[in-house]
């Protein structure tokens, strides 16, 4: 588990795409670790899970479109959080 800037979030997960296996994922949390953004690989794309402010969840095809949506999820779930825990694990 590591501390990144929130400016830094969608290169860390850029970076980290890649190596990626079905059935992993990865983690943004707060903090307080009462809010998380989670990242998991599926063998037909990627799911985004949201809990925190609000519990949704999302599908992306591509990663150029799970970039989009992690964008808007991370800005709307830390609006006032610099610094976040991130790590990878299996989902």
């Amino acid at each position: 588990m590591s501390r990144i800037r929130r400016e830094e979030a969608l290169r860390w997960l850029r970076e980290r795409l890649s190596g990626l296996k079905a059935g992993e994922c990865l983690d943004f949390l707060c903090k307080k670790r009462n809010r998380l953004v989670r990242v998991i690989r599926e063998p037909q794309g990627f799911r985004v899970e949201e809990r925190g402010f609000f519990q949704e969840d999302f599908r992306a095809g591509e990663v150029r479109e799970l970039l989009k949506i992690c964008e808007r999820v991370l800005a709307r779930e830390f609006p006032r959080s610099h610094l976040l825990w991130a790590h990878r694990r299996k989902a």
